[in-house]
């Protein structure tokens, strides 16, 4: 009866923590959900708090980095699998290297632009 309840508290806590975990992770596809004119707190609601935010010129930039996780594709144990899946396996870290970065820029606590930044 213990472990039962337990159980289903870690699971709770689980899926609490898989909730507010995911209401603040950052992905890009959602910029196409920002409008000029929105709001800070709209553009937090959407994107999730920002990795860092400065102030400079009268504006204020929130700035937003992502990168992809890298999965390795499960080979069935066949040679043929293992060739076909290693070219996808690299391009997947390739990808998972690189880091995306994007700023909002905010003139009067409004959205005026958004912007991937180049490196």
């Amino acid at each position: 009866m213990r472990g039962m309840r337990s159980l289903k508290q870690s699971a709770l806590l689980l899926g609490v923590m898989l909730v507010a975990g995911c209401s603040t992770t950052f992905r890009p596809w959602n910029l196409s959900e920002i409008e000029e004119g929105m709001d800070r707190n709209r553009v937090i609601q959407i994107l999730g708090e920002p990795d860092r935010v400065e102030s400079k010129d009268g504006a204020e930039f929130l700035y937003y980095s992502y990168s992809e996780d890298f999965n390795a594709p499960l080979a069935d144990g066949s040679t043929l699998a293992y060739e076909a899946s290693r070219e996808l396996r690299q391009k997947q870290i390739n990808r998972s290297l690189r880091v995306y970065k994007y700023s909002v820029k905010l003139v009067d606590g409004l959205v005026q632009t958004y912007t991937e930044l180049q490196e």
